[in-house]
């Protein structure tokens, strides 16, 4: 994930989930975070309106491993 989005991503799932910066990493498949729907539309909606990368479901869907550090790439 670029410089500019793992942070922002990061930010988001923290006051999302509860959780501090220091448990998440680049690596982590985004299913260890439990993440509902809800959070992965407030997820694709953060990363569209703030870099203008469009996340779509199918992506979720499709890889089920996929990574925080991953999810710059659609």
């Amino acid at each position: 994930m670029t410089n500019n989005v793992y942070p922002i991503v990061c930010e988001m799932l923290c006051d999302a989930k509860d959780l501090t910066q220091d448990m998440l990493t680049p690596e982590m498949p985004l299913h260890h975070l439990k993440l509902d729907s809800l959070d992965y539309v407030e997820l694709m909606v953060l990363v569209k309106r703030e870099f203008d990368l469009t996340l779509s479901a199918d992506m979720f869907v499709n890889n089920p491993n996929l990574t925080l550090g991953e999810v710059n790439r659609p």
